[in-house]
């Protein structure tokens, strides 16, 4: 690794209510939250960048953004935001404009930011209008290290249950795009509550736990885990390298239903 490096931290599928009272499987998603960005705030004072990937909102009330832009008021770094199927976009987007993006620059390092919600459906998309402006995106951006991220995983993590609800439409022609850029160094996501690390053709694959409820690796049917709550890092240097890791977080109440059968 050379030259400069750049502290990316992503966090994820907060699913906050517009209410204080709002609770996921018994969760105060709310508190951990609260909790998450605390420790974002104390343990990564390097950071330069915050990304958050989807299902801000429980049901995409705008009281749930306006609650989550409350709690980001003290973040001192720049921070963006995309949609995952809980949300609704064009509401992210009225109460937060300037958070809205399709390219962020990091250094010499390009993030390019997909929304793959769908009005309706849990499962994502995206339409031959999106991928044909990524793919024009990717060859502006042909001179630089890329990371992708998005709500909806790409490829299995390996939870079948899970797995039944990630990029559908348009995923082959992602893959293919980002495969023959050339450039594109990582993928990442939120959505399936748990992390996950893994290669395709020497791209990384990183999914991130979810600021909320955490969801059973490996699991068939419907599955909440014990595991605590988390963010993830990724040091981003200018050769178009990278190290990632994934920090779980001491909450200050985690009361989660494990008996559930779903949501």
């Amino acid at each position: 690794m050379s030259g400069s490096k750049h502290r990316l931290v992503q966090f994820t599928d907060p699913h906050i209510g517009g209410r204080p009272d709002y609770h996921l499987l018994g969760l105060d998603t709310g508190r951990t939250l609260a909790d998450v960005l605390r420790a974002i705030e104390r343990d990564e004072a390097a950071a330069e960048l915050l990304m958050v990937t989807g299902d801000i909102s429980a049901n995409g009330a705008e009281a749930a953004y306006e609650r989550f832009l409350r709690k980001m008021r003290d973040i001192t770094v720049p921070w963006y935001w995309l949609p995952g199927n809980h949300d609704r976009a064009e509401r992210m987007y009225e109460v937060a404009p300037a958070n809205t993006a399709e390219l962020v620059a990091l250094g010499n390092w390009r993030l390019l930011l997909l929304d793959t919600s769908v009005e309706g459906e849990i499962c994502g998309g995206l339409t031959s209008a999106q991928l044909d402006r990524f793919e024009e995106l990717l060859r502006e951006c042909r001179h630089h290290p890329v990371m992708v991220l998005m709500h909806h995983q790409p490829v299995p993590v390996g939870s079948k249950w899970i797995d039944g609800h990630m990029l559908k439409g348009g995923a082959g022609r992602l893959l293919q795009l980002v495969s023959a850029a050339g450039n594109v160094k990582a993928l990442v996501w939120g959505h399936v509550h748990q992390q996950f690390d893994g290669e395709l053709a020497g791209i990384g694959l990183h999914a991130t736990p979810s600021t909320s409820v955490q969801f059973t690796p490996g699991s068939g049917p419907f599955s909440v885990d014990d595991k605590l709550p988390g963010y993830r890092w990724f040091d981003l240097h200018d050769d178009g390298t990278y190290a990632t890791g994934v920090e779980r977080v001491p909450v200050s109440d985690y009361s989660v239903d494990l008996s559930s059968s779903g949501y």
